[in-house]
């Protein structure tokens, strides 16, 4: 039998990456921490952002609440080469240059230490550079492929 999305529940976070003049962000599912210094994310070939972590050497990583479905949307049915995905949010740069946004519960900015190619698949692993938790108590979103 073939896994499904929906057998396991997995949170949602706001992967972004800016490297030059080029900034990306995407919403994944498949994010874990590898020990406590460092977090695994995968990413599809198909995202333009993968090659701005890759070119950039960073990523951060913005754990989403159940209250930002429509930033989780934007972030993972809107192609960057379309529409300017950070128009009108708030956010902030890390210590490594990547975007984080303000309104999550916790941000992780990190520096890439490992890749991994896995099919379509690129799986990544940074080393956490800063955490912030952005807020106290809440519920964090999880996954349901029928919302994307």
């Amino acid at each position: 039998m073939r896994l499904r999305h929906d057998m396991l529940a997995h949170g949602v976070n706001v992967v972004c990456a800016e490297h030059g003049e080029k900034r990306g962000g995407l919403a994944i599912a498949w994010a874990t921490q590898v020990g406590t210094e460092r977090v695994l994310i995968c990413v599809g070939s198909q995202s333009r952002t993968r090659g701005i972590i890759l070119e950039s050497g960073a990523f951060g990583v913005s754990v989403l609440a159940a209250d930002q479905i429509e930033t989780a949307r934007l972030f993972g049915r809107t192609s960057g080469k379309e529409t300017d995905k950070f128009d009108g949010l708030a956010w902030h740069a890390g210590e490594t240059g990547s975007p984080l946004l303000d309104d999550c519960i916790t941000t992780l900015d990190c520096r890439v230490e490992e890749v991994h190619d896995r099919g379509e698949a690129k799986l990544i692993i940074g080393r956490i550079v800063s955490a912030e938790r952005r807020r106290e108590t809440c519920v964090p979103l999880v996954y349901r492929e029928e919302d994307y």
